[in-house]
């Protein structure tokens, strides 16, 4: 009488999204053997989403077979469309053809510490002969991927938040070279009317690719247009032991070894994220506890004889700007915002000289700190539907934001 074999062996399956782009899928296979011999007690298989094999669903059936347990490892930045949905299918189609199997997926890396301090290291050694008074006024810009999945875009604006203040460069732009907003081309325009002294760009990928290629093509075009404005770029993740890491880090939490205690992984009582825990404890905590609850106390709800406003959008109706139409602008500002049921909270003021005579008409939208130029009576539409209603700028006439 023959026997079954005994299943009693772990398998991950490490799951890339696959590239038409050969190096991109030679540097997955280079960082999957070097995960190995980081971690050589993994048994591990590696598979693709798509465009290239192995596929994900052909690898797990094939590992189905002769495992009792599965970990199911996204090798992926951000909680995408494709963690969310493309490989909890497969992996529930899996288990209704192995009912017995245990599989154990993990989350995609998120906000992790490590990853943080690797651009720390990377800005510092490109950096060494900038001074630090220099660097308060070069800018840093994130550029992403870029999703459908809000979730995704927001956890990449939370890093790009963090990893700024952890560069200490005061100012920070986000921006995706596919599928959502700002757009590249739109923070660089933007980028270029800050006049900074100089732009650290900070590709949140993990390997060269098609994508990061672009990218370059766009700094190198940028640099052309603006030479006056220095450029440091820094290199994609690549095959480091950090991702390993912290890949290794997300399966022992999906193993609940251990379990995260606290879901925020910015909590300064948990780890040290940046300059982030200089800011909690002592003196510091005591003055901002108590200036917490003065702001709190000066806030307390009293009566108005008025709406509050929303926002406030100052028009420059001096020589210059009258004469390029900024009083027609203030008046079609002011039909938009009725025409949307926005005149009571948001208030339209003509006013004198803004300073940017030659530039103008000058509009400067508050509290949000957005100066604009070269307005006209067709932006006045669009600032209302973009900017007042949904928070998003006009980038091709923004001047400069103002703190």
């Amino acid at each position: 009488m023959s026997m079954s074999p005994r299943k009693d062996r772990s398998t991950t399956v490490v799951v890339g999204h696959g590239s038409r782009d050969a190096e991109a899928n030679a540097a997955f296979e280079q960082w999957m053997q070097l995960y190995q011999e980081t971690y050589p007690e993994r048994r591990l298989r590696h598979a693709f989403l798509e465009l290239t094999p192995p596929y994900l669903g052909d690898v797990l059936r094939e590992e189905a077979a002769h495992c009792d347990e599965l970990l199911v490892a996204p090798l992926s930045l951000l909680p995408a469309a494709h963690i969310k949905n493309d490989i909890p299918l497969a992996i529930a189609g899996l288990q209704k053809e192995f009912p017995d199997l245990r599989i154990i997926a993990t989350q995609a890396f998120g906000v992790h510490e490590k990853l943080i301090q690797f651009w720390v290291r990377h800005w510092a050694e490109a950096a060494a002969q900038i001074s630090a008074d220099d660097r308060k006024e070069w800018v840093l810009l994130c550029v992403g991927r870029g999703s459908s999945d809000g979730d995704a875009n927001s956890t990449f604006y939370k890093i790009a938040r963090l990893t700024a203040e952890a560069l200490g460069i005061p100012t920070m732009i986000p921006a995706f070279i596919g599928i959502t907003w700002p757009s590249l081309d739109e923070a660089l325009e933007m980028l270029a009317r800050q006049r900074p002294k100089g732009v650290v760009m900070l590709p949140y990928f993990l390997f060269q690719g098609v994508l990061v290629h672009r990218i370059t093509q766009k700094m190198q075009a940028f640099h052309e247009r603006f030479p006056w404005i220095k450029q440091l770029q820094l290199k994609p993740f690549g095959v480091d032991r950090v991702t390993c890491d912290v890949l290794e880090e997300r399966l022992k939490e999906a193993q609940g070894s251990p379990a995260l205690a606290l879901p925020c992984v910015t909590c300064a009582y948990r780890v040290p994220l940046g300059a982030l825990h200089e800011q909690v404890g002592g003196l510091k905590s005591l003055l901002w506890s108590v200036r917490h609850q003065f702001t709190h106390q000066q806030a307390m709800p009293h009566q108005h004889a008025h709406m509050p406003l929303e926002k406030h959008i100052l028009v420059c109706t001096n020589t210059d700007c009258a004469n390029r139409g900024s009083v027609q602008i203030a008046h079609a500002l002011q039909g938009a915002l009725r025409k949307r049921g926005k005149h009571r909270t948001v208030r339209v003021t003509r006013t004198s000289c803004l300073g940017r005579c030659g530039e103008g008409p000058t509009v400067a939208v508050y509290p949000d700190g957005v100066w604009y130029r070269a307005m006209d009576v067709p932006s006045a539409e669009a600032l209302v539907e973009q900017h007042v209603l949904n928070d998003r700028l006009l980038a091709d006439k923004v001047d400069s934001l103002l703190s």
